[in-house]
Protein backbone atom coordinates (compact mmCIF):
# COMPACT_ATOMS: atom_id res chain seq x y z
CA UNK A 1 0.00 0.00 0.00
CA UNK A 2 1.30 3.50 -1.06
CA UNK A 3 1.27 6.12 1.74
CA UNK A 4 -1.00 8.45 1.91
CA UNK A 5 0.47 12.17 1.57
CA UNK A 6 0.49 14.54 3.59
CA UNK A 7 -1.95 17.45 4.11
CA UNK A 8 -0.88 20.96 3.05
CA UNK A 9 0.77 22.78 5.92
CA UNK A 10 -0.77 25.88 7.50
CA UNK A 11 0.83 29.20 8.09
CA UNK A 12 0.17 31.69 10.33
CA UNK A 13 -1.02 35.04 9.00
CA UNK A 14 -1.18 37.35 12.43
CA UNK A 15 -1.64 35.88 16.31
CA UNK A 16 -5.00 37.93 16.42
CA UNK A 17 -8.19 37.76 14.11
CA UNK A 18 -8.47 40.43 11.47
CA UNK A 19 -11.59 42.28 12.75
CA UNK A 20 -11.32 44.34 9.27
CA UNK A 21 -12.46 40.94 7.65
CA UNK A 22 -15.37 40.36 10.23
CA UNK A 23 -18.49 40.05 8.66
CA UNK A 24 -21.47 41.50 10.55
CA UNK A 25 -24.74 40.08 10.09
CA UNK A 26 -28.17 40.22 11.97
CA UNK A 27 -28.86 43.11 14.56
CA UNK A 28 -27.02 46.00 14.38
CA UNK A 29 -28.18 47.10 17.78
CA UNK A 30 -25.04 47.81 19.90
CA UNK A 31 -26.11 46.26 22.61
CA UNK A 32 -26.77 43.10 21.16
CA UNK A 33 -25.13 39.94 21.79
CA UNK A 34 -22.99 38.53 19.79
CA UNK A 35 -22.83 35.08 18.14
CA UNK A 36 -19.88 33.84 16.79
CA UNK A 37 -20.04 31.92 13.21
CA UNK A 38 -16.31 29.85 13.17
CA UNK A 39 -15.71 28.24 9.27
CA UNK A 40 -14.20 25.03 8.42
CA UNK A 41 -11.05 23.99 6.85
CA UNK A 42 -9.96 26.24 4.15
CA UNK A 43 -12.95 28.14 3.82
CA UNK A 44 -13.68 31.82 5.29
CA UNK A 45 -15.17 34.00 6.85
CA UNK A 46 -18.53 34.34 4.23
CA UNK A 47 -19.32 30.60 4.46
CA UNK A 48 -21.42 30.22 7.27
CA UNK A 49 -23.42 33.65 6.57
CA UNK A 50 -26.04 31.55 4.53
CA UNK A 51 -27.24 30.80 7.91
CA UNK A 52 -28.17 33.79 8.92
CA UNK A 53 -31.58 34.08 7.35
CA UNK A 54 -33.07 31.61 9.18
CA UNK A 55 -31.76 32.70 12.70
CA UNK A 56 -33.20 34.95 15.06
CA UNK A 57 -32.35 38.53 13.97
CA UNK A 58 -32.08 39.71 17.50
CA UNK A 59 -28.36 38.60 17.57
CA UNK A 60 -25.29 39.86 16.17
CA UNK A 61 -23.74 37.53 13.85
CA UNK A 62 -19.28 37.64 13.65
CA UNK A 63 -18.15 35.58 11.37
CA UNK A 64 -14.45 35.56 12.06
CA UNK A 65 -11.48 34.89 9.77
CA UNK A 66 -9.29 32.03 10.69
CA UNK A 67 -5.60 33.03 11.31
CA UNK A 68 -3.87 30.53 9.87
CA UNK A 69 -3.33 30.18 5.70
CA UNK A 70 -4.25 26.75 4.16
CA UNK A 71 -4.60 26.23 0.54
CA UNK A 72 -6.64 28.71 -1.03
CA UNK A 73 -8.55 29.35 2.21
CA UNK A 74 -7.90 29.52 5.93
CA UNK A 75 -7.91 27.77 8.78
CA UNK A 76 -8.09 27.20 12.75
CA UNK A 77 -5.57 24.19 12.90
CA UNK A 78 -3.87 21.65 11.20
CA UNK A 79 -5.53 19.35 8.70
CA UNK A 80 -3.62 16.42 9.81
CA UNK A 81 -3.96 16.94 13.75
CA UNK A 82 -1.44 15.64 16.11
CA UNK A 83 -2.80 14.95 19.37
CA UNK A 84 0.18 16.23 21.25
CA UNK A 85 0.65 19.45 19.51
CA UNK A 86 -2.69 21.17 20.03
CA UNK A 87 -0.90 24.42 19.90
CA UNK A 88 -2.04 26.27 16.60
CA UNK A 89 -5.51 25.54 17.85
CA UNK A 90 -4.18 26.81 21.41
CA UNK A 91 -3.44 29.77 19.29
CA UNK A 92 -6.18 30.47 17.56
CA UNK A 93 -8.19 30.22 20.68
CA UNK A 94 -5.96 33.08 22.53
CA UNK A 95 -6.78 34.89 19.19
CA UNK A 96 -10.67 34.34 18.98
CA UNK A 97 -10.27 34.83 23.23
CA UNK A 98 -9.07 38.55 22.89
CA UNK A 99 -11.27 39.58 20.35
CA UNK A 100 -14.01 38.79 22.44
CA UNK A 101 -12.68 41.08 25.32
CA UNK A 102 -12.56 43.89 22.39
CA UNK A 103 -16.38 43.50 22.10
CA UNK A 104 -18.94 46.05 23.66
CA UNK A 105 -21.65 43.91 23.85
CA UNK A 106 -21.21 40.19 25.13
CA UNK A 107 -20.36 37.19 22.93
CA UNK A 108 -23.46 34.38 24.41
CA UNK A 109 -22.79 31.68 21.87
CA UNK A 110 -20.73 30.20 18.76
CA UNK A 111 -21.80 28.41 15.60
CA UNK A 112 -19.08 26.41 14.69
CA UNK A 113 -18.42 23.89 11.71
CA UNK A 114 -15.81 21.22 11.29
CA UNK A 115 -12.44 22.95 12.51
CA UNK A 116 -14.97 25.69 13.91
CA UNK A 117 -16.84 22.81 16.14
CA UNK A 118 -13.56 22.26 17.56
CA UNK A 119 -12.66 25.47 18.04
CA UNK A 120 -16.11 26.41 20.15
CA UNK A 121 -15.02 23.25 21.93
CA UNK A 122 -12.07 24.71 22.88
CA UNK A 123 -13.36 27.94 24.06
CA UNK A 124 -15.07 26.11 26.52
CA UNK A 125 -12.50 23.66 27.37
CA UNK A 126 -10.38 26.53 28.05
CA UNK A 127 -12.81 28.89 29.86
CA UNK A 128 -16.83 27.03 30.68
CA UNK A 129 -17.65 30.17 31.25
CA UNK A 130 -16.46 31.71 27.63
CA UNK A 131 -20.47 31.16 25.94
CA UNK A 132 -23.52 30.33 27.25
CA UNK A 133 -24.30 27.83 24.41
CA UNK A 134 -22.60 25.94 21.03
CA UNK A 135 -23.74 24.66 17.64
CA UNK A 136 -21.37 21.92 17.10
CA UNK A 137 -21.54 20.85 13.44
CA UNK A 138 -19.91 17.97 12.24
CA UNK A 139 -16.80 18.52 14.03
CA UNK A 140 -14.98 17.07 17.29
CA UNK A 141 -12.98 17.65 20.89
CA UNK A 142 -9.25 18.14 20.35
CA UNK A 143 -8.27 14.73 20.66
CA UNK A 144 -6.22 15.35 24.13
CA UNK A 145 -7.58 16.00 27.18
CA UNK A 146 -7.40 19.87 28.25
CA UNK A 147 -6.73 21.64 32.03
CA UNK A 148 -10.89 23.26 31.98
CA UNK A 149 -12.57 19.74 31.22
CA UNK A 150 -13.73 19.05 34.75
CA UNK A 151 -15.07 22.86 35.00
CA UNK A 152 -17.12 22.28 31.65
CA UNK A 153 -18.27 19.51 32.91
CA UNK A 154 -19.69 20.59 35.87
CA UNK A 155 -21.14 23.78 34.10
CA UNK A 156 -22.93 21.84 31.20
CA UNK A 157 -23.58 24.46 28.90
CA UNK A 158 -26.57 23.78 26.28
CA UNK A 159 -25.05 22.68 23.04
CA UNK A 160 -26.20 21.25 19.46
CA UNK A 161 -24.09 18.38 17.63
CA UNK A 162 -25.08 18.00 14.10
CA UNK A 163 -23.45 15.31 11.69
CA UNK A 164 -23.51 13.40 9.12
CA UNK A 165 -24.10 9.24 9.04
CA UNK A 166 -21.89 8.95 6.13
CA UNK A 167 -19.16 12.13 6.99
CA UNK A 168 -16.02 10.29 5.43
CA UNK A 169 -14.31 12.18 8.84
CA UNK A 170 -16.04 9.93 11.32
CA UNK A 171 -15.90 6.50 11.65
CA UNK A 172 -18.07 4.99 14.02
CA UNK A 173 -15.56 4.85 16.52
CA UNK A 174 -14.74 8.44 16.40
CA UNK A 175 -18.15 9.05 15.95
CA UNK A 176 -18.80 7.27 19.64
CA UNK A 177 -15.59 9.23 21.19
CA UNK A 178 -17.92 12.64 20.25
CA UNK A 179 -20.54 11.47 21.67
CA UNK A 180 -19.44 10.72 24.56
CA UNK A 181 -17.27 13.71 25.14
CA UNK A 182 -20.48 16.06 24.32
CA UNK A 183 -22.27 13.76 26.74
CA UNK A 184 -20.38 13.97 29.78
CA UNK A 185 -19.52 18.12 29.03
CA UNK A 186 -22.09 19.60 27.14
CA UNK A 187 -26.16 19.49 27.74
CA UNK A 188 -26.27 18.11 24.64
CA UNK A 189 -28.40 17.68 21.79
CA UNK A 190 -27.32 15.52 18.98
CA UNK A 191 -28.72 15.79 15.55
CA UNK A 192 -27.51 12.78 13.09
CA UNK A 193 -28.45 12.80 9.55
CA UNK A 194 -28.13 9.54 8.58
CA UNK A 195 -27.64 9.73 4.62
CA UNK A 196 -25.62 13.55 5.32
CA UNK A 197 -21.91 13.74 4.73
CA UNK A 198 -19.77 16.72 5.45
CA UNK A 199 -22.27 19.54 5.30
CA UNK A 200 -25.54 20.44 6.48
CA UNK A 201 -28.88 19.68 5.32
CA UNK A 202 -32.49 21.53 5.40
CA UNK A 203 -33.62 18.88 7.94
CA UNK A 204 -30.20 19.92 10.21
CA UNK A 205 -30.90 23.79 9.61
CA UNK A 206 -34.14 23.42 11.01
CA UNK A 207 -32.93 21.74 13.90
CA UNK A 208 -30.26 24.52 14.23
CA UNK A 209 -32.72 27.39 14.32
CA UNK A 210 -34.93 26.27 16.41
CA UNK A 211 -31.84 25.52 18.84
CA UNK A 212 -30.31 28.86 18.70
CA UNK A 213 -34.63 30.49 18.75
CA UNK A 214 -34.65 28.81 22.03
CA UNK A 215 -31.45 30.18 23.28
CA UNK A 216 -33.08 34.18 21.45
CA UNK A 217 -36.25 33.55 23.80
CA UNK A 218 -34.17 32.97 26.69
CA UNK A 219 -32.26 35.56 26.58
CA UNK A 220 -35.45 37.81 25.50
CA UNK A 221 -37.23 36.33 29.10
CA UNK A 222 -33.92 37.00 31.31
Amino acid sequence: MQPQPSAPPISLIAPEIDDAAVVRLGSREATAPIVLLLHGLGSHERDLAGLIPYLPPGFAYASLRAIHAWVQGYAWLEADIDPAHPEALQRSAAAVEAWIAQQSAPVVGAIGFSQGGMLGLQLLRRDAQALDWLVQLSGAPFPAPMPGDAQLAQVRPPALWGHGGLDPLFDEERETLVRDFMREHTDMTEVRRDMLGHGIDEAELAQIASFVQLRWDEHAAS
